[in-house]
Order: C-alpha cells, then sequence, then structure tokens
C-alpha cells in the first residue's frame, strides 16, 4: 500500500523512531523541573509512538513474509531488527500501561524509569540503524512497491 507515493511502513516508522526520544526529552525535564505539562507531553508522546510502532509492526511482519519468499538471504538480519524493534515497543507498551493506570502521577522511581527508557531509546537507535541497512544497502524495498 502507497500513501504519496511511499509505502506505509516506511512512513510509520518514523513516528516511533521520533515520539520515544521525545518521550525521554520530556521525562528529563519532568524529573528536574517537575513542570507537569512535561510528564503529560511525555505520556502523550509514548502512548503515540506505542501505537504506531505496533501498526509498523504489522506492516513489518507482512514485509517479513515477503521477504522471505524472495530474499532468504537477508532473514536473519531482518529478524534481528524486528527483534529488537519488537522488544523496545513491548518495553514501551509496558510502561506506557503502567502510566495509564497511574496517570497522571509517576509512582515509581523516577531514576530507574530514565534509565529503562534512556536504554530503550539507543536500543531503537540500534534496530533502526539495522533497519535503515535493509532499505538503503539491501535494497530491501524496491521503486515498484
Amino acid at each position: 500500500m502507497k500513501i504519496l507515493g511511499h509505502p506505509v511502513h516506511i512512513m510509520l516508522i518514523h513516528f516511533p523512531s521520533a515520539l520515544f526520544p521525545m518521550d525521554l526529552v520530556c521525562s528529563f525535564i519532568y524529573v528536574f523541573t517537575k513542570e507537569p505539562s512535561f510528564i503529560t507531553a511525555s505520556f502523550y508522546a509514548m502512548t503515540g509512538g506505542v501505537v504506531s510502532g505496533w501498526i509498523a509492526i504489522a506492516f513489518g511482519t507482512y514485509d517479513l513474509l515477503n521477504i522471505a519468499e524472495k530474499k532468504k538471504y537477508l532473514v536473519k538480519k531482518v529478524l534481528v531488527h524486528g527483534c529488537i524493534n519488537g522488544s523496545v515497543i513491548l518495553l514501551y507498551s509496558l510502561l506506557d500501561y503502567y502510566e495509564y493506570k497511574h496517570y497522571p502521577l509517576l509512582n515509581f522511581n523516577e531514576n530507574l524509569l530514565l534509565i529503562i527508557k534512556t536504554l530503550a531509546v539507543c536500543f531503537i537507535i540500534i534496530g533502526n540503524f539495522i533497519g535503515g541497512s535493509l532499505i538503503l544497502k539491501n535494497k530491501i524495498v524496491s521503486e515498484d512497491e
């Protein structure tokens, strides 16, 4: 499926890739300023990243099925990319659920939360690097898709 000439899944990956770091920045600002608007912005960024992330996973799974047929030699690399990013989406889903249940209060150790979110963002950067390599170097998305 294409929107504005681009495959939908290529467009979707930008949302969690941008919203999770935005969540992290807002979380840091909240911890240092205690300004409630930043924790609200953090929560909304995280929720948007989680929702768009699960949609991207659905499209990625569909792509994996096509790749398994056409480019078998790339399946391992695609699975590594998917496992890394899928794990981050799952972790953020759990954090988002926890914060949703306690919203707007941040009830657990703020330092632990910041460490978890920082590691998750680092892992999504690594996963996205692998995904970018699949697209740019391995030409996993053809022009006719």
